[in-house]
């Protein structure tokens, strides 16, 4: 099912959310306890354990109980196969966030994270950021009730992996449901 392109070059999402999720294990693992998580992945900054995760219904918590600064929950789709393709990634999230005595360089908030690589460079092979799309939504701090959130995007045709999730950069929780990653095409 196709997207159609707005006039700044961004995908309009109408008509994208209606087709196959590439995305897998929808409710974090509560319909199949025994299976986990996969192929959701759970990273934080280097040091003590500072954020705790659950799962309850489908809806997945983050909350920080330490003091490292970030935390991520993500999956990695598989981005050369989606070189070129305009993308749409959602979910419903609900935040209790707040930056009390927070002392730490990174901007602040909880909310979607979309990371693509590539650009390979011919001589070491290593890639480079192409896209980053880390929380740019509004609220991302506070209190709020659930509200879906939305990232629009077109895959570079360098890509070579990607990341998709959720990321938190502030003291308290975040409550995550229904995500979802949609191919509205080339």
């Amino acid at each position: 099912m196709g997207c159609e392109a707005t006039s700044d070059g961004n995908v309009s999402t109408v008509q994208c959310l209606q087709g196959e999720n590439l995305l897998a294990n929808l409710d974090f693992g509560s319909s199949n306890p025994a299976a986990g998580q996969r192929p959701w992945n759970s990273a934080q900054h280097a040091g003590e354990k500072s954020f705790s995760t659950r799962v309850d219904t489908g809806v997945l918590t983050i909350e920080k109980i330490g003091t490292q600064p970030w935390f991520r929950f993500s999956q990695a789709p598989r981005a050369r196969e989606l070189q070129g393709a305009s993308l749409v990634f959602r979910s419903e999230i609900r935040l209790a966030l707040d930056t009390d005595g927070l002392g730490q360089g990174f901007d602040p908030g909880g909310g979607l994270q979309v990371l693509v690589w590539g650009d390979p460079d011919p001589v070491t092979g290593g890639d480079r950021l192409v896209f980053d799309s880390t929380m740019a939504h509004e609220p991302r701090l506070g209190t709020t009730d659930w509200m879906e959130v939305t990232v629009a995007f077109t895959v570079p045709p360098t890509a070579t992996r990607m990341r998709v999730g959720f990321v938190q950069q502030a003291n308290g929780s975040m409550q995550v449901r229904n995500p979802g990653l949609f191919n509205c095409g080339k």
